[in-house]
């Protein structure tokens, strides 16, 4: 069984989602296994299935006590998703959901999606204003010259407000590999043009853009890194990262998870182990702590040591959004009883719960069931509420990752150089208003540019 932390962020998401899944859907972005196979085996279930789901709830669930009694002869619990709904316990359960089997392991174990491969931000409704925020670097999306910051105007033959955004999250539905859809762009040049994206299958690259700013007002070096999920090839990059930057000698570090909706539990703990490197392997990280049915299967994630770890770290820097979630927000809590973690940007989303993924339908549907939550050194996990920033700042899709006048990182820079949050803090209504999940990753391609008066970038 694999380990999860924030197991739903990974599939077609159309409104606004808390990162980990603010709801039990299980559209998959991979074709290898047909949706309509999927779909088929959710909607039409056997009563031995449903009560194989039934059974294991009752015996895992945090809050099994709690579940209803159900006639599963009943036909409508044929539907799976209707049946998980009606065991969930509300409001604490958002995030328990059914998944595409291979979709998951193939994301998880080898880095690779099928899917467009961006997101987008809805900044404002009135008058609508959609642009792209992350685009993975190996998706059709990039591969066409699509970035950060360019908006959505609208299709071969619509406008974006002829579509509205039901329409346009609508383009996007249609399952399978191969499927084709055109924007119609414009740049912040003002130069507009059309694209023809296609869903594809890809690598994923979690571990994003890199880079240091150089304070002309303090001389302080600081890092950045943004790390989008927590798979298995996110330890592997972590690796790089540390080689690249962990002899720098940095001032300071700002990780940005502000579309990082969780995953592996052992991902996130090697981020926060090589944040705090002076962590030693005695320390706790989280605790995952089961049902009175499993308490022997409670287990301790302590950090680990890493040739290139951040030795003089006293603080760090991490920028959220309300799609920070689950494991991300567990390296919040884990750093949390150990060195000062200053968050920027928005509310994470508030999931301090993990879950095995059990094959519910071998190579077909995985059960991803609450069955412990996390809690750190301290023995501190409730953040049902997530996390609200110290900074209070909204994400705003226009500039790059690796900018200095970028919404996030410019508070995180400002907070570098005078011990606090910037008096003026970007309250625009039309900024940050909600994002729309497309399936994929990010890697902000843009060159940084100087910001005035105070910073300076490097790029590598």
């Amino acid at each position: 069984m694999i380990r999860l932390l924030g197991v739903t962020g990974l599939f077609l998401l159309l409104a606004a989602c808390g990162g980990g899944g603010s709801g039990g859907g299980s559209s998959s972005d991979n074709s290898l296994v047909t949706e309509e196979a999927v779909r088929a085996a959710l909607s039409s279930a056997s009563v031995d299935v449903r009560q194989m789901l039934y059974n294991y709830m009752d015996e895992r669930y945090l809050w099994y006590r709690e579940m209803p009694d159900l006639n599963l002869q009943e036909g409508r619990y044929a539907d799976l998703e209707l049946l998980l709904e009606e065991l969930r316990k509300k409001p604490e359960d958002r995030f328990s959901a059914l998944s595409n089997a291979v979709s998951q392991g193939q994301r998880f174990q080898q880095g690779v999606a099928g899917s467009f491969g961006l997101r987008f931000s809805l900044r404002s409704s009135d008058p609508l204003d959609i642009r792209i925020a992350t685009v993975d670097d190996f998706g059709s999306v990039a591969l066409a010259g699509i970035q950060r910051g360019d908006r959505v105007i609208g299709t071969a033959d619509k406008t974006i407000d002829e579509l509205g955004v039901d329409g346009f999250t609508g383009l996007f539905s249609e399952p399978g590999l191969g499927v084709q859809r055109t924007l119609k762009i414009r740049h912040p040049d003002g130069r507009e043009q059309d694209y023809i994206i296609t869903r594809t299958e890809h690598a994923l690259n979690p571990v994003r853009k890199q880079n240091v700013f150089f304070s002309e007002i303090s001389g302080r070096q600081i890092g950045y890194v943004m790390v989008e999920e927590f798979i298995r090839q996110t330890a592997v990059s972590l690796a790089d990262f540390r080689q690249n930057y962990g002899n720098l000698g940095l001032d300071d570090l700002i990780v940005d998870l502000r579309y990082n909706g969780g995953g592996l539990i052992y991902a996130s703990r090697d981020l926060a182990s090589t944040i705090y490197g002076q962590g030693q392997t005695s320390d706790t990280y989280t605790v995952l702590q089961h049902n009175d049915k499993h308490s022997d299967n409670d287990f301790t994630y302590n950090f680990v040591k890493f040739d290139g770890a951040f030795q003089n770290l006293s603080r760090v820097f991490i920028l959220t959004t309300a799609n920070t979630c689950s494991a991300s927000e567990e390296v919040i809590n884990g750093l949390k009883p150990f060195m000062e973690v200053i968050t920027i940007g928005s509310g994470t989303c508030g999931k301090p719960y993990a879950s095995q993924s059990y094959p519910l339908i071998p190579d077909l549907i995985n059960a991803n069931i609450l069955d412990s939550r996390s809690v750190n050194a301290l023995g501190e996990g409730d953040f049902f509420q997530g996390f609200s920033p110290t900074c209070a700042i909204d994400d705003d899709a226009t500039l790059p990752f690796t900018d200095a006048r970028e919404s996030l990182i410019s508070a995180a820079l400002y907070y570098a150089d005078n011990g606090r949050c910037p008096d003026q803090v970007m309250a625009d209504s039309t900024r940050g208003a909600r994002s729309i999940r497309i399936p994929g990753t990010l890697l902000e391609t843009s060159e940084p540019v100087t910001a005035q008066g105070a910073i300076r970038t490097t790029s590598d």
